[in-house]
């Protein structure tokens, strides 16, 4: 079984980020519903420090979302809930990727930083330090790192049918294995789907797994 950590970080804002919550006293990603090769989908919350100012003014290029929906109002305290489409950042995309990390929600905006909770590999921290350190130059400061307990209780149960198929078939036919005996094309066409959706979900399928036995 692979050895997973739990990595709570503060991480600064770039100018970008700075302009984008700049405009709010308060924001929490709450839950991320899927993520692709090219966007992500996500719950989140704010407060604005303008009172005037609504998540509609957030969908646009520039901040690189491309829709919102507002969920819930609390005009009394002008806070938003939202379902949201983001484009990835691409640096951000590829560094996760490359060390196999898992954003695990909420992430939190405090101090002009961002609260973010990593999972990856115990073999991974060194270098995952290591890049973060050369990429954000100072300023990154790591809360925690903890080991994440198993626990097994009703793991399958927790799978969707469809899941169910697709991760018995992969392992069956030597998805998970090294060097891979079927790819991705492979089992994408067995069930009559895109790559992406088959990528879709492994990932939720991945982290039903991770959050079941390791929480």
């Amino acid at each position: 079984m692979k050895s997973l950590k739990k990595i709570v970080l503060k991480v600064p804002l770039d100018a970008k980020s700075k302009e984008f919550f700049g405009l709010l006293e308060k924001y929490e990603l709450l839950q991320i519903h899927r993520q692709d090769d090219d966007q992500i989908f996500a719950t989140q919350k704010v407060k604005f420090k303008d009172p005037k100012m609504h998540p509609k003014i957030l969908e646009s290029e520039h901040y690189g979302i491309s829709f919102i929906e507002v969920i819930k109002e609390d005009k009394e305290n002008n806070e938003f809930i939202f379902f949201s489409k983001h484009k990835w950042v691409e640096q951000t995309k590829r560094f996760l990727d490359r060390l196999d990390l898992i954003i695990d929600p909420p992430i939190i905006l405090d101090q002009e930083r961002l609260l973010v909770s990593i999972i990856t590999e115990s073999k991974n921290i060194d270098e995952f330090v290591n890049s973060l350190n050369q990429f954000y130059k100072g300023g990154l400061e790591i809360l925690s790192i903890s080991h994440m307990q198993p626990n097994y209780e009703n793991l399958f149960l927790k799978l969707t049918d469809r899941q169910k198929e697709i991760v018995y078939y992969a392992a069956q036919h030597g998805y998970f294995e090294i060097p891979r005996r079927i790819n991705s094309k492979e089992i994408a066409d067995h069930f009559t789907i895109s790559r992406s959706a088959l990528y879709d979900h492994l990932r939720k399928i991945e982290r039903t797994i991770y959050h079941s036995i390791f929480y």
